[in-house]
């Protein structure tokens, strides 16, 4: 028992935790790694590239290399990778530090870094150790899928929480700066500027925000002429709006309740039902009362991770790290009770594990996968999370930070 008890005390330590992230994401990218050096292809081959561990790496790295050459960002680069670019024109000046490295070292710093974003956001939480250690280990599973997949979402996970850290630490400018780089990794994060109703200084806010994301939009100046910026961002808006109408495999609420209400999901039925989504999620507002209740602004930041994601057409499995997290923070945020246990363990269960060799690989190739398993629990979630918002009285929960 002493020994049992000495390893929890040991895995509840931030330094031990900092280190089980640096393994796993440095662990994964190796891995990556030696697939593609042992890989039966070629190197540059069609079949190397097709069969790539390391594609969505390439794709960024790429990015980079394709805006100082002057070469569009976007259409067709089948002799480097596979798949569609899908990043802003400004993107590439977050992975240039690694892009500037050899590929298999970069890659590793790259998966190491969206590791480090996700574990120091949560960490900048004004909320109890106990409750960070929960966090850390929660998401690890989900974050560890994400860095297979070598993704940027880590990163946008973090960046949602960086935005609620500095608007609770009265540092609109920084909340407004790291907004603009948000939403021009990835369209949606924008949706974290939701927050600045919850704090003074709105118009303040307004002003910083309209400053970053022109400061933002602009950088790729530093690289290519005006006129060669404006053809990549209608590149990026295009590619963005063609996505919207091609992509029908995804883990979205709308995928979800198309494949288990049996209809068939048209462009004008999916931009509806994202409408809808919009109003459920703006409907807390009037609950202006609590504006300054830590467990209502923690339960908000969640509603935002997990909303992120269930409703974006675009979703894949990796990207489930963003609301995963969300269901981390609404749990700890939370009163305690048998069911938020149930929906957190539901959530454990059938959105971090489903798709791991926990469950044999039948049951993810003919029930997991097509019928979009791995969004409902988090789709409970957002709306218990919701309820939670609108309907409940404020009431002193456990401190946060004590």
């Amino acid at each position: 028992m002493k020994k049992l008890d000495a390893l929890f005390a040991l895995l509840k330590k931030p330094s031990i935790i900092l280190g089980v992230y640096l393994v796993v994401a440095a662990g994964a990218a190796i891995h990556l790694e030696l697939f593609d050096i042992f890989s039966e292809y070629k190197e540059g081959s069609e079949n190397f590239i097709m069969n790539s561990s390391m594609n969505n790496y390439i794709i960024y790295q790429d990015s980079f290399l394709h805006l100082i050459h002057h070469e569009t960002l976007y259409g067709y680069h089948w002799s480097e990778y596979y798949d569609w670019y899908l990043y802003s024109p400004s993107f590439p000046f977050i992975i240039m530090p690694f892009a500037l490295l050899p590929k298999y070292i970069g890659v590793v710093l790259w998966c190491v870094f969206n590791a480090l974003a996700l574990f120091y956001a949560v960490k900048l939480l004004n909320i109890d150790e106990k409750k960070k250690v929960f966090i850390w280990w929660f998401v690890l599973q989900e974050l560890l899928t994400s860095i297979q997949n070598v993704q940027v979402n880590p990163v946008v996970a973090a960046l949602f929480i960086l935005t609620f850290v500095a608007f609770e630490r009265k540092k609109v400018g920084l909340a407004a700066l790291i907004i603009a780089a948000s939403m021009f990794i990835k369209v949606f994060g924008i949706v974290g500027a939701s927050l600045f109703l919850l704090y003074p200084q709105r118009l303040k806010f307004i002003g910083y925000l309209i400053f970053w994301s022109a400061i933002v939009f602009l950088l790729p100046l530093v690289f290519i002429p005006f006129d060669e910026l404006t053809k990549q961002y209608l590149g990026w808006y295009n590619t963005i709006i063609n996505l919207h109408s091609t992509n029908v495999n995804d883990l979205s609420v709308m995928s979800l309740l198309s494949i288990h209400l049996h209809f068939t999901m048209s462009d004008a039925l999916r931009y509806a039902m994202q409408g809808i989504a919009v109003i459920l999620f703006c409907i807390k507002y009037i609950r202006y009362k609590s504006y300054g209740d830590e467990q209502f602004k923690l339960l908000f930041l969640a509603s935002i991770l997990v909303w992120t994601t269930i409703f974006n057409n675009a979703v894949e499995s990796p990207s489930f790290i963003i609301a995963i997290t969300g269901v981390a923070i609404w749990y700890i945020a939370d009163t305690k009770s048998k069911l938020n246990l149930a929906l957190l363990i539901f959530a454990f269960i059938f959105t971090s594990m489903a798709y791991t060799d926990l469950f044999p690989r039948y049951l993810k190739t003919n029930f997991f996968i097509p019928y979009a398993i791995k969004c409902l629990p988090c789709f409970l979630i957002w709306m218990k999370i919701e309820y939670e918002l609108i309907f409940r009285k404020r009431t002193k929960m456990q401190a946060l930070n004590a």
